[in-house]
């Protein structure tokens, strides 16, 4: 697969077949992404990937945090900026008014609404989770080269045959997950991912989110 279709067929998969992933497979997947570009070569990604029991032990946390309604825990990370400005929030919220509608969940079916919530700490599924970290020290330049790591993995993963989904919703349980992980004290997770082989039946895969087109975005100079 070349890179021009890695990037147009990856997707945010949300539903995943419970087949196993090599270990070998991701350890050449990290192997590939490790060339990633980043400011002065410093690399300050870190990944831990998670499997098994120990996936289970952590998605059991954070739905029990879900349901108990506990403070989120993005701290000085927060996922969203506030106050976002109406376009950003009209995006946001046409990703989820597409996937419902896939899934045939009714706008005030809020039982519904809120498994679908709690599968995200499942991972959808998925068979292999994987944490991105980074070091609280580093600025804005380097969480920048962290998020070219983060997509170079989902690139490589495409063009070996794996789905992915970034899950920046781990955020909300960071420092539960980090004391799971028994993580240096430093480490921040930024998200999590999703990894495996897309459910190619599922309905919520068929979604693919619209675009602004070039003129939208881009400013040429000098042409």
């Amino acid at each position: 697969m070349d890179v021009i279709t890695a990037v147009k067929t990856r997707i945010s998969t949300r539903a995943f077949l419970p087949d196993a992933v090599p270990q070998s497979d991701i350890q050449e997947i990290l192997d590939i992404a490790r060339y990633s570009p980043s400011s002065s070569n410093l690399q300050p990604w870190g990944t831990i990937v998670v499997t098994g029991a120990e996936k289970q032990a952590i998605s059991d946390l954070a739905i029990k945090a879900f349901k108990s309604q506990a403070p989120s825990e993005e701290g000085d990370y927060p996922i969203y900026p506030k106050d976002l400005p109406q376009k950003y929030q009209d995006r946001r919220a046409g990703v989820g008014k597409g996937m419902y509608e896939l899934m045939g969940i009714k706008r005030d079916d809020m039982a519904a609404r809120m498994n679908w919530v709690i599968d995200n700490y499942n991972f959808y599924g998925a068979p292999v989770a994987v944490f991105f970290t980074i070091d609280r020290l580093h600025g804005r330049n380097q969480w920048a080269s962290l998020g070219m790591f983060m997509q170079t993995v989902c690139l490589v993963a495409e063009a070996k045959g794996y789905a992915t989904c970034m899950q920046e919703i781990w955020a909300q349980v960071r420092d539960s997950v980090h004391k799971q992980l028994e993580l240096d004290e430093n480490d921040v997770i930024y998200a999590g991912m999703a990894l495996g082989k897309a459910d190619p039946d599922a309905p919520v895969n068929t979604l693919r989110t619209e675009r602004e087109a070039v003129d939208g975005f881009a400013k040429f100079v000098g042409f």
